[in-house]
């Protein structure tokens, strides 16, 4: 049985290692910012998503984040909390860990609060079920804790390749998910070196057509940013239900099969004249 659990580890690291050795031979993984992947469960409040990294939920989020205890990690600039015996960022450095090499951390844990006061009172078993959320990525008891008044559980590996949120309000997800899709657009629109081409600049999708997808995000959602359409009228994303997978790695090697498999299809598409965003299905 160890053996048996040992060679899966192994193997699991080994695509790891590859996966980012690859990347940095190409400059980043295009596969992950030319796409979006959502696992939805509106129940659970849980979304796992591929092709979002921090840098882009932490952009696009409708209020900032202020202080985050940080569970698992490679970041510089923290404070130590000797109760909990947690790191943890301040506010005047939450900038710097968002635009920090998340990427080389492997694995990146946190939950947000409001006041550092407030982690000196945790329990015991409070602190214990923050250690079991790092290790297990899923709640042992509760998901948010009334003294750290926390908005977010937040997993990541590989940063942008697989990455699992808790959000105690859901339009908090649905505002970060309006303006991430644009703001990917804008930033895949760039040419590297081209120092005097300007980013396309698209708005944000209204909630009302976010909110229409969130029940095809149950059964998996593939927005494929890399097979848009362009026209003088605007913008068309293809978008596929390719199924539900709690593995990443499971949709992404597979995802001709699954687009060509697809049990619903649909475009967004982007109305240039109006500047606004509609769904429409096949």
């Amino acid at each position: 049985m160890f053996l048996k659990f040992f060679m899966l580890k192994y193997a699991i690291e080994l695509k790891h290692i590859k996966r980012r050795w690859l990347g940095a031979l190409s400059g980043g993984s295009d596969q992950v910012k030319n796409m979006i992947y959502i696992n939805g469960n509106r129940r659970g409040h849980c979304f796992i998503t591929s092709g979002i990294t921090f840098k882009e939920f932490a952009s696009n989020i409708p209020s900032p984040l202020h202080q985050v205890l940080l569970l698992k990690h490679n970041f510089e600039w923290t404070d130590f909390h000797y109760h909990t015996l947690f790191e943890y960022v301040e506010e005047e450095n939450i900038h710097k860990l968002i635009q920090a090499e998340i990427d080389e951390f492997d694995e990146f844990c946190w939950v947000d609060f409001d006041d550092a006061s407030d982690l000196d009172e945790l329990e015991p078993k409070e602190i214990a079920e923050l250690l079991y959320l790092a290790h297990k990525k899923e709640p042992l008891a509760r998901t948010f804790f009334p003294l750290l008044k926390n908005r977010f559980v937040y997993f990541s590996h590989d940063d942008g390749w697989y990455n699992k949120v808790y959000y105690r309000r859901i339009a908090d997800f649905v505002g970060m998910l309006s303006k991430v899709i644009p703001y990917k657009l804008g930033a895949f629109g760039k040419k590297r070196f081209s120092f005097f081409q300007k980013s396309k600049i698209f708005p944000a999708i209204s909630k009302e057509v976010i909110m229409g997808l969130l029940p095809l995000m149950e059964d998996g959602l593939y927005i494929d940013l890399a097979g848009k359409i362009e026209s003088r009228r605007g913008l068309e994303i293809p978008v596929y239900v390719v199924g539900s997978y709690e593995s990443t790695d499971e949709v992404l090697d597979n995802i001709d099969e699954l687009k060509e498999e697809a049990t619903e299809t649909g475009w967004l598409i982007f109305d240039k004249k109006e500047q606004e965003w509609q769904w429409v299905v096949d």
